[in-house]
């Protein structure tokens, strides 16, 4: 295993450029030229992949290596479901906490991911939290989709900002939380095709 100060910052670059879309969906990633690209031996990178590979971001193929994994329309709107359970889980036992201000200098799909940990936050439940951190890793990339397939998705992270951070009642964030999920799990065919088309590069 690669020693921590090597490894972390080697993890996090190759999660980040899977969570950006770097790579196409299926494509073989070559681990000698990742580590060439970051200043670091394979040791890292291979370590790094084979702990993506555990997250189901990476799938490894004996024989064959390292691929992005293709998210199926059937796993989007699986992990959609999830991460709405997971989120309303984590507003009913900590329906009053007021949650950590997200800051508004990064793109779209960062300030939305960092909205829904915001939440999560809110509870003491370190595995609610760990959860939806892994979960919303791996739909990442689809929240490049959202304004292309959903159109005007700012005044709906408005709504949902402005209700967690006003600690609106519980009632009002669930059905906004239902509403967010529900239009993505409804267009789950569309994000399935755009992220199987993708050709590598930000969205």
């Amino acid at each position: 295993m690669s020693p921590a100060h090597v490894f972390e910052p080697t993890y996090e670059a190759v999660k980040r450029r899977l969570m950006t879309g770097a790579w196409p969906a299926g494509a073989r990633i070559e681990a000698a030229r990742v580590a060439d690209e970051l200043g670091v031996s394979l040791t890292p990178v291979r370590d790094s992949l084979f702990r993506l590979d555990g997250e189901r971001m990476v799938d490894f193929r004996p024989g064959e290596g390292f691929h992005v994994h293709r998210l199926t329309e059937t796993e989007f709107r699986d992990l959609l479901e999830l991460h709405l359970v997971l989120l309303l889980a984590a507003i009913a036992t900590a329906p009053n906490a007021a949650a950590a201000p997200v800051s508004a200098d990064q793109p779209y799909p960062d300030r939305i991911a960092d909205l829904f940990l915001a939440i999560a936050e809110r509870t003491s439940n370190g595995e609610i939290v760990a959860s939806i951190a892994a979960i919303g890793d791996r739909l990442q990339f689809s929240r490049h989709f959202d304004a292309a397939i959903l159109g005007d998705v700012e005044s709906e992270y408005r709504r949902i900002e402005t209700a967690v951070a006003d600690a609106e009642p519980q009632a009002a964030v669930r059905n906004l939380l239902l509403g967010y999920h529900e239009r993505r799990a409804h267009e789950a065919a569309r994000y399935a095709r755009m992220l199987g088309a993708h050709q590598g590069g930000q969205a």
